[in-house]
C-alpha cells in the first residue's frame, strides 16, 4: 500500500509596516479576526488567542449570518516574537476536516516587513487549491489591515 504524499505551498507579500505591526496582526485578537476569515463575504464571529508558545488561537468563520460554519483551531509550536511562528492548525467544517503544519517568517527588509508563509501536511490536490486561496485572500486582508491602522 502505498501513503498519498502529504502537499504544501508557498506565499509571501510584502507589507510597508514594521516586523512589530505585522506581528500583532498575527496575535492581538482585535486585529486577527478583522483579517483571518478567508472570504471576503464571510465573517468571524468569534476569535480567542493565547499568545504564547504552547498557547493558539481560535475562530469560528464562515458566511453570513452567523459566522459558525468552520471552525480552525491553532497551536503555536513555535512562538518567536516579531521573527517566527510555527503552528499546527486543523481547520474544520460542514465539509472537511484539514490538518496543516504553517510556518510563518517576519522578516524586515527596509521599512517594510516580507512575510513568508509556508503550509504543509494537507492531504490532497483539493485541499492545496483551497487552503492557497484561503491564505491568499488572509494576506490581502493583512494588507488592508495594516493600511486601515495608518
Amino acid at each position: 500500500m502505498t501513503a498519498t504524499p502529504l502537499l504544501s505551498f508557498d506565499l509571501d507579500r510584502t507589507y510597508p509596516a514594521p516586523p512589530e505591526r505585522v506581528w500583532a496582526a498575527w496575535t492581538r485578537p482585535e486585529m486577527l479576526r478583522r483579517w483571518a476569515c478567508p472570504d471576503p463575504e464571510w465573517l468571524v464571529s468569534s476569535c480567542e488567542i493565547d499568545a504564547r508558545e504552547g498557547g493558539g488561537y481560535r475562530l469560528l468563520f464562515g458566511p453570513r449570518p452567523a459566522g459558525d460554519t468552520y471552525r480552525e483551531t491553532a497551536t503555536y509550536a513555535v512562538f518567536e516574537p516579531v521573527e517566527r511562528l510555527v503552528l499546527d492548525v486543523l481547520t474544520e467544517g460542514e465539509d472537511m476536516a484539514e490538518h496543516s503544519h504553517c510556518t510563518v517568517l517576519f522578516l524586515p527588509v527596509g521599512d517594510g516587513t516580507r512575510l513568508e508563509l509556508t503550509v504543509e501536511g494537507l492531504s490532497d490536490a483539493q485541499a492545496v487549491e483551497n487552503m492557497r486561496v484561503g491564505w491568499t485572500w488572509c494576506l490581502e486582508g493583512i494588507a488592508a489591515q495594516l493600511d486601515a491602522a495608518v
